[in-house]
């Protein structure tokens, strides 16, 4: 408001035109659109954030999935209104069900919505809806609006960015991923994504189908990536209304044939990885253990685990505290002290004390800091910096300052405990992953399926999984899929 008053003129003057000259021509409408990002800002957010989310998330290492993938999404997208965008399609390694766009005509889907899906037509579906969500601009309104309102991309956090930035997504890159959409903008990206695919030759019917899926799951809490329900608010009648205008579609093109192909998806999701990978850390009997890397930890009594590429946090189930425990960069020569000095000199870090400490066999040093975050608070810190197998590690306990001697013993707990992982069982454990099974005459989804009491898959997940009643008599030679344990 300062501004406004020394430049003499009002603000509600300014703000005007400021929107006249930021409101732009919509690529799928053709009205007016407020957009305070121009096509090239948007392209530098999604190069940006790309390797951002591939840092957070990683990618499914199937070179043939990923072409797979690429070669329906550029399919799609060059139907679309806007096929001069750079279009890159890349399916991420968690087991979070959804699929979700970036500014700039970044497309992604999880392995765990793909291994929901049943043929692929829904995956174009999918597809053509998240295209739809970067051809009509919907995140660059929602960052508009939120320029305009002075939120910045911004978010609070008791994780100081001095000690999450070796191992977190970088703000941009997270502010984009929870973007939460209109159910206005959902509606039309639903409009759009059955155009596209059904231009491209695809069943358009299929999507509704697809939809009652998540009339059926809950939304997900916790997981650093959303679930489809948390970030794509459903509009009402969404599966009444996708059904209709499928079937309207289907009526304009009378005669026409359109595909679905089931069997050339079944073939792509036979042997992907189904939930959490042990390999890259699982919780057991109050411990984090990761076999990959040959460490385990404690996890204090009661506080939740999330899980990423690049860090581990124990969250305190109140909110009031965290441990983060990420890898520190690798520079030749560089010792516990040195790193610790690094985080010691940088700006709004005030250093208190330190000391070399042994953990997990090694010289480490464990120091205590205050840092000053981006809200203008004051983080109380106990971090450790751990040379083990080639690798540093950085573990840090943060809370407010007030709270530091509520939680300095379950920081020092979780530093100390650090250590090997050496358990052959442990080391040698493998992720279930998906099989697809050819159904004999008799058989229903149940009696293929293997599951016993000691699964970690229920047979309603497995029903979920194939939306089939598990007590349902298959046709013979049905594909369906099933979940074999890892060894």
């Amino acid at each position: 408001m300062g501004a406004f008053r020394r430049s003499g003129v009002s603000g509600f003057l300014v703000a005007s035109i400021f929107l006249s000259a930021s409101c732009v021509r919509n690529p799928v409408t053709g009205g007016r659109q407020l957009a305070l990002i121009s096509e090239a800002q948007e392209k530098a957010i999604g190069e940006a954030s790309h390797p951002e989310i591939l840092a957070e998330f990683g990618m499914v290492e199937d070179p043939q999935l990923q072409e797979y993938f690429s070669r329906i999404g550029l399919e799609l997208a060059g139907i679309s209104h806007r096929p001069q965008l750079a279009w890159k399609f890349t399916v991420l390694d968690t087991p979070v069900v959804n699929a979700f766009a970036v500014p700039g005509g970044y497309i992604y889907l999880t392995r765990g919505i793909l291994g929901h899906m049943n043929n692929e037509a829904e995956m174009a579906g999918v597809v053509g809806h998240e295209i739809g969500h970067v051809t009509a601009r919907h995140s660059v309104t929602q960052l508009s609006q939120q320029q305009l309102l002075g939120l910045g991309l911004g978010i609070g956090s008791i994780l100081s960015p001095t000690f999450r930035q070796l191992g977190s997504l970088a703000e941009t890159g997270l502010s984009v991923l929870l973007l939460k959409y209109s159910r206005d903008h959902e509606r039309q990206s639903d409009q759009l994504g059955l155009q596209y695919m059904s231009q491209a030759g695809y069943d358009p019917s299929q999507v509704s189908r697809f939809f009652e899926l998540f009339e059926r799951m809950s939304e997900g809490e916790g997981e650093r990536l959303p679930n489809w329900l948390s970030s794509h608010p459903a509009p009402p009648d969404r599966v009444k209304a996708t059904s209709a205008l499928a079937e309207k579609i289907k009526q304009e093109n009378a005669g026409r044939q359109f595909k679905v192909n089931a069997e050339q998806l079944m073939e792509r999701v036979d042997g992907i990885v189904f939930g959490d990978n042990p390999r890259e850390g699982y919780v057991e009997q109050g411990k984090f253990l990761h076999p990959d890397l040959r460490f385990q930890l404690d996890v204090p009594q009661g506080w939740k685990v999330q899980n990423t590429k690049s860090v581990v946090t124990f969250l305190e189930p109140n909110g009031g505290a965290a441990i983060q425990l990420t890898l520190v960069p690798p520079k030749s020569g560089e010792t516990p002290e040195a790193v610790a000095a690094a985080i010691r000199n940088q700006e709004g870090v005030q250093f208190i004390e330190g000391d070399r400490i042994q953990i997990a066999g090694a010289n480490a040093y464990v120091g205590r800091y205050r840092v000053q975050d981006s809200q203008g608070g004051i983080v109380a810190v106990l971090a450790a910096f751990v040379p083990y197998n080639k690798n540093m590690y950085q573990i840090a306990g943060l809370t407010s300052e007030s709270a530091f001697s509520t939680y300095a013993r379950s920081f020092e707990n979780t530093i100390r405990g650090f250590r090997q992982l050496s358990d052959p069982r442990i080391l040698a454990v493998q992720p279930d992953r998906i099989r697809v099974q050819t159904a004999k005459k008799g058989d229903t989804l149940r009696s293929i399926s293997g599951i016993q009491k000691t699964s970690r898959i229920t047979i309603e997940e497995l029903s979920l999984l194939n939306r089939l009643d598990p007590d349902q008599p298959l046709a013979s030679g049905a594909r369906v899929k099933v979940v074999r344990p890892g060894r």
